[in-house]
């Protein structure tokens, strides 16, 4: 039964009741926190008595109505309070006045009474609430309800106004989040009290009824991504399409479609990656489909293969390497900030076009043919062309990849002239534009690739591509917060004990970018992005600069022999 559908039927269910007469009936909207519950039921009350129907005599939904938050009542005299002073009445001309509504909390304010009781407060409250009958009366926010207010309470009084006041209950709560005594009381009541449940269980209406500025494909995306994944907390979505309209203000008006899309699939994945965590999805896992289609890491939990399956089902583009992943990657992670400038770029680029989405497909659907048993003999020619019209698109974990598996196939030819032009590629990259180049394809290695090799060693080759100062590398980690990178690799390796002495004892203590740390706190957290091998280096060098700053005096040493002792600990 879809949410029309029972829409339809709540409506039939409330029209029976009213107009039978005698007995109440009450109805329980059940779903998971965020779902919608609430939204659900005020759309068909709205529905209903809208201006073109409010004042039909035929229409049994034009009669006293009350909507009662349980949040942050205390008492079964409160809540009986809130029911007649939210009473509405939708074809009566007769209403109970705002100024006599008020009259309890003036009353209970006033205790006058010689056995200590607000007497006429008592009095006033029991007139009025002996009028609540022939009603429509829903009680909501049962999981947020105050432990002073028992649920029995609750129940009883709701059953009341059903068979002795021809009053329909509409009870909207989470079931699963009752705890302890009020989840055993409810099931105990929920017997006598309700005669129909309602569950709610897609978030479908919220997110169409919020994102109705997008694109109809992107809300479906959404509300695909709700159902494979079972995410039904709007408040997810409700972040998600905020981040992307922030996002597209950012961007120029004019991007593809395929553009909004990538756009929406890293938001929607950052916050699943960011909120779910027991589904075990994280950025690791975005790679080339082909990977994961040919299933070659067999170490993944059952967990994490049905959600990276469920994330395939909905879109490749979550699984795939792209310039987006890069920079929504540092937002989520906070470490740097998104270029806009570069992701303007990128959308005015190829690389983001429609002809490149094309391009993907292409490519995906044939590697997908070839694992289901099907393969062309221009198979490989195809590949190695795909791949170079994409080449700064994928990451180099899926070209080695590629690589590995068009050699064991055969095709030796197509796989040398892939490495061949990838690596060519990478030598133009760190002649024209190392640094970002590095920031943008290196710092997320995953595993050892002939193309990283390639990369550390034309590094260490070429003089004329110039690595940051030691200096400036520090700064750019441990002040501006940017991410460790591999060049940074090269810097601490490259650095002499004389760069590492000046660092320490002039750069670091006499320049006001470090007035808050200390040379041996950027020491430490150095330290700590280090690998072993890369560790162990720099403390040989830290510790020799030391031991010959100590040769100066006795006291020079002892000092330095702290240090040392400080360095040991890390």
């Amino acid at each position: 039964m879809n949410l029309e559908e029972k829409r339809t039927r709540l409506k039939s269910l409330l029209e029976e009741s009213i107009r039978a007469g005698k007995v109440g009936t009450a109805i329980a909207i059940t779903g998971s926190w965020g779902v919608g519950k609430t939204y659900f039921w005020k759309k068909l009350l709205e529905e209903q008595l809208s201006e073109e129907r409010i004042y039909k005599k035929d229409n049994v939904f034009n009669r006293k109505y009350a909507y009662v938050s349980l949040f942050g009542l205390e008492s079964l005299s409160d809540l009986k309070t809130n029911i007649y002073s939210n009473i509405e009445n939708y074809h009566s001309t007769v209403e109970i006045p705002k100024w006599i509504k008020g009259l309890p909390s003036i009353f209970k304010d006033t205790k006058i009474s010689q056995y200590g009781i607000s007497a006429p407060a008592k009095v006033f409250d029991s007139l009025m609430f002996n009028q609540v009958k022939d009603a429509i009366i829903c009680f909501d926010d049962f999981e947020r309800m105050s432990k002073k207010l028992d649920i029995k309470d609750v129940m009883g009084l709701a059953n009341q106004l059903k068979l002795e006041k021809n009053c329909q209950i509409i009870l909207i709560l989470d079931e699963d989040k009752a705890e302890g005594e009020n989840k055993k009381k409810y099931a105990e009541y929920k017997e006598k009290l309700i005669d129909e449940t309602i569950i709610i269980n897609s978030v479908e209406p919220l997110i169409r009824a919020n994102a109705q500025d997008m694109d109809d494909r992107l809300v479906k995306l959404m509300v695909e991504f709700a159902d494979e994944l079972k995410i039904h907390n709007f408040r997810f979505f409700q972040k998600v399409i905020k981040l992307y309209k922030d996002f597209r203000k950012q961007l120029p008006s004019d991007v593809a479609d395929s553009t909004k899309e990538i756009i929406l699939v890293r938001i929607l994945q950052g916050y699943l990656i960011e909120d779910y965590p027991y589904l075990e999805h994280d950025w690791n896992d975005i790679k080339d489909s082909e990977e994961l289609l040919i299933g070659e890491d067999e170490n993944i939990s059952i967990v994490k293969g049905v959600t990276l399956g469920h994330l395939r089902n909905i879109a490749n583009s979550f699984l795939e390497y792209d310039e987006w992943f890069v920079e929504f990657k540092k937002w989520f992670d906070q470490k740097g900030r998104v270029n806009f400038s570069t992701l303007t770029e990128i959308i005015d680029s190829d690389l983001v076009s429609e002809k490149k989405m094309k391009f993907k497909d292409e490519l995906n659907f044939l590697w997908k043919s070839m694992l289901n048993g099907h393969i062309e003999p221009d198979f490989g020619e195809k590949i190695f062309k795909l791949s170079i019209e994409l080449l700064g698109a994928h990451t180099f974990e899926v070209l080695e990849h590629r690589v590995v598996v068009l050699s064991q196939l055969g095709f030796i030819e197509s796989a040398n002239h892939l490495e061949s032009k990838v690596k060519g590629w990478i030598s133009n990259q760190l002649n024209s534009n190392k640094e970002d180049f590095l920031n943008d394809h290196c710092y997320f290695r995953r595993e050892q690739t002939r193309f990283y090799d390639f990369i550390d060693e034309t590094l260490n080759e070429r003089s004329d591509i110039s690595l940051p100062t030691l200096f400036d590398w520090v700064v750019s980690v441990v002040i501006e917060g940017e991410s460790f990178s591999d060049y940074g690799s090269q810097v601490l390796n490259l650095a002499s004990e004389k760069d590492w002495e000046i660092l320490l004892f002039q750069q670091i203590p006499n320049n006001t970018l470090f007035k808050h740390t200390s040379s041996s706190k950027v020491v430490h957290n150095i330290l700590k992005t280090c690998d072993e091998t890369l560790k162990d280096n720099v403390k040989v060098k830290v510790k020799n600069v030391y031991k010959e700053i100590g040769k100066k005096s006795e006291l020079h040493a002892r000092h330095m022999e702290y240090l040392i002792s400080l360095l040991e600990k890390k």
